[in-house]
């Protein structure tokens, strides 16, 4: 798909399918959409959760577009309607990595650290170069006062990411005594 130019006008701009035809799938869309928010825009939130609500009507056991609606409603507030959409796309592709995060955030939040670091231990052993999901690791096992497991996961992030500034101040404090958790 490509973004047609809006010209001078500040309204959201129209998503053109590539190459050109008048058949656009509800799915295609809202996964574009979806893009568009995930880069900061802003104008695309209402349409694009209009367009993943059509498209998981019409595709229920799509487990991309589940993930998709799940992270809008995490995004808006709607944890409980994420909390609901997450499970059903792991269980549609349990090696999924992206709703498994999510849901770990949700749970984290919510005071279940047990099952947040289930969730994250699995996505990170599939995808090591996500250093979000190692800094979550770390920051739950520093606040369960598991230094050593906070620290192990810190140097794995900095494996992949070695100029990461979070992961690189909260070894310096993770050396301390006591450890403070924070960055």
């Amino acid at each position: 798909m490509l973004l047609q130019d809006a010209g001078t006008q500040r309204s959201a701009p129209r998503l053109v399918p590539f190459p050109a035809s008048q058949k656009v799938a509800p799915r295609d869309l809202a996964l574009a959409w979806l893009s568009l928010v995930e880069s900061g825009m802003s104008v695309g939130e209402t349409q694009e959760r209009q367009l993943l609500l059509t498209a998981v009507k019409q595709q229920p056991d799509d487990p991309a577009l589940l993930s998709a609606l799940g992270y809008l409603e995490q995004k808006r507030g709607a944890t409980d309607e994420a909390r609901e959409l997450y499970p059903r796309a792991l269980a549609l592709a349990p090696e999924s990595i992206d709703p498994a995060t999510n849901l770990g955030v949700i749970e984290a939040q919510a005071g279940h650290a047990q099952e947040a670091v289930k969730l994250w231990q699995d996505a990170y052993k599939r995808a090591p170069y996500r250093s979000s999901i190692g800094m979550n690791l770390a920051r739950v096992y520093c606040q369960a006062g598991k230094g050593g497991e906070a620290k192990a996961n810190v140097l794995r992030v900095l494996q992949f990411s070695p100029d990461l500034g979070p992961a690189k101040k909260m070894l310096q404090e993770l050396g301390k005594s006591p450890p403070k958790c924070r960055p």
